[in-house]
């Protein structure tokens, strides 16, 4: 594929609905797919850490709060380095920065994974460990949130306005490909060791960032913003949208963060059990996330603010039944919607904000967006847990509260309703005042 001049990209895509870096459709959907298979590590590490680390904590000693703990300080990097890492990618290339990501990912995993094995060595106390557990969580956080943004800005630099929606959700499913697997292969790979998920979460990186780098064609430089004005969380076109986000994103760390306590407590489970029971409620959540990204988003084709609106809804309901839930069908079922549900309402989300900023705004939105991913993550172990030693039901009923506020939200927000008109092209809005 020849190169593109960026001018001339600016300019076609200015004249109607065309992507900033037109690609041939053959082309588009392999690199879409190798975007997706590399970016599976993300999703399957975090479903491995969540169903196996609180075992291997109370293993340890450590309180339902510490464990929560150990991933404030990542999601408050997360929140703050993805805004930068959605700019950068302008200036390094999308693909340059998803590698950064990666490699970061590895990183952090190996360090976090050596950090456990110490504490369970008895090499370490745990009173040395658990501090070290933050700063090595820490370092995803940091690093591992450069690959989110620039993938998304990837495929909105070369999809026209009506794909983005589909566009978006084909990357968000690389999280639930690699969550759904993840549950799945560790309660395999716990036979072996406990640790032994860990460790190939690891390996799972180094092999996607040699897939990035051999196989992801960027020939194409992103656009560079006509503005030196920074993109700004409150910015009128998005600040309800970003609200949303850390709304959908709050509800999801109340799920992920209290499933593997809650199962373990409601169904009486015993240690050695309580890591593959999670892991199932996990996967099933997964792959019904999965479905909603590559089934229901391809097949129906409905608009960001339709796609959003209804998943916010089947969440709720679902939080519901998980909070009166006391055996493992209904448990699993619950699980199983919110994934559903998750699945339809964080691409409908994400696809929002890109639809309402200029072409040139991608990388800087996709920034913030993403950010949003972790603001769930950065207060709900403050909520959340001290909720769940008052009644293990509790957090669930505050995650119903929260999605049916999003919902609200949703439905007030006039640039979401704009997003979903058939037609509007923020490109056509050269003054970001008039786009409220």
């Amino acid at each position: 594929m020849n190169q593109i001049d960026t001018e001339t990209a600016r300019q076609k895509a200015a004249t109607g609905d065309r992507a900033t870096f037109p690609m041939d459709p053959g082309a588009r959907r392999r690199a879409f797919l190798v975007l997706t298979l590399g970016l599976m590590c993300t999703g399957f590490s975090q479903a491995v850490v969540y169903a196996i680390l609180p075992p291997i904590a109370r293993e340890l000693g450590l309180s339902e709060l510490q464990v929560g703990s150990i991933f404030v300080l990542s999601s408050l990097f997360w929140l703050i380095t993805t805004p930068w890492w959605g700019r950068r990618s302008d200036r390094l290339g999308r693909k340059t920065t998803v590698l950064i990501g990666l490699l970061g990912f590895s990183l952090s995993m190996l360090l976090f994974t050596f950090t456990l094995e110490a504490a369970k060595a008895a090499w370490i106390s745990i009173a040395v460990g658990f501090p070290i557990l933050i700063v090595t969580r820490s370092l995803y956080g940091l690093i591992v949130s450069a690959a989110n943004p620039a993938a998304q800005a990837y495929v909105a630099d070369r999809s026209t306005r009506d794909e983005r929606t589909r566009a978006v959700a084909t990357i968000a499913a690389a999280y639930g490909l690699g969550a759904t697997v993840g549950p799945g292969l560790s309660a395999s790979l716990v036979i072996v060791d406990i640790l032994a998920p860990f460790y190939f979460c690891v390996l799972l990186g180094l092999l996607s960032a040699a897939l990035i780098w051999f196989f992801l064609p960027e020939t194409e430089r992103p656009v560079p913003s006509r503005e030196k004005k920074r993109m700004r969380i409150f910015d009128r076109r998005i600040v309800l949208n970003l609200a949303n986000g850390g709304l959908i994103s709050a509800a999801q760390a109340v799920m992920i963060q209290t499933v593997a306590f809650y199962m373990m407590d409601r169904l009486v489970l015993p240690l050695d059990d309580a890591a593959q029971y999670a892991g199932i409620g996990l996967m099933a959540a997964s792959m019904a996330t999965l479905f909603s990204q590559l089934v229901i988003v391809h097949r129906f084709r409905m608009t960001a603010p339709a796609l959003e609106r209804g998943g916010l809804g089947i969440s709720a309901a679902a939080f519901l039944l998980l909070a009166f839930a006391d055996q493992i069908g209904p448990l699993v079922f619950a699980l199983t919607m919110i994934g559903l549900g998750q699945g339809m309402a964080r691409p409908g989300n994400a696809a929002v904000a890109s639809l309402v900023v200029r072409r040139d705004e991608q990388g800087a939105v996709a920034g913030l967006s993403n950010a949003t991913n972790a603001a769930g993550f950065l207060v709900m172990p403050f909520i959340a847990m001290p909720a769940y030693q008052i009644d293990p039901a509790l957090p669930y009923f505050i995650g119903a509260g929260l999605l049916a506020l999003a919902m609200t939200i949703s439905f007030i927000d006039p640039n979401t309703r704009r997003a979903g008109t058939k037609g509007f092209d923020a490109d056509d809005l050269d003054d970001p005042m008039q786009q409220i």
